[in-house]
């Protein structure tokens, strides 16, 4: 009756454990090959309307 608590413990630990690395490796693999750039699309820094100085 001891060994069932912490079992279930270590086994709910290496659950999140194996999520949390599944996760970082997708998104290093998103990051490097994932979502390539379109060179027709203008980069978003430059779609953005710079504010102007109010008039005085």
């Amino acid at each position: 009756m001891d060994r069932t608590p912490k079992t279930a413990i270590r086994g709910m630990l290496s659950y999140v454990i194996a999520l949390l690395v599944l996760g970082i490796l997708a998104g290093a693999v998103y990051t490097l090959y994932g979502h390539p750039a379109d060179p027709s699309e203008p980069p978003a820094a430059e779609s953005i309307p710079q504010k102007s100085t109010a008039p005085q």
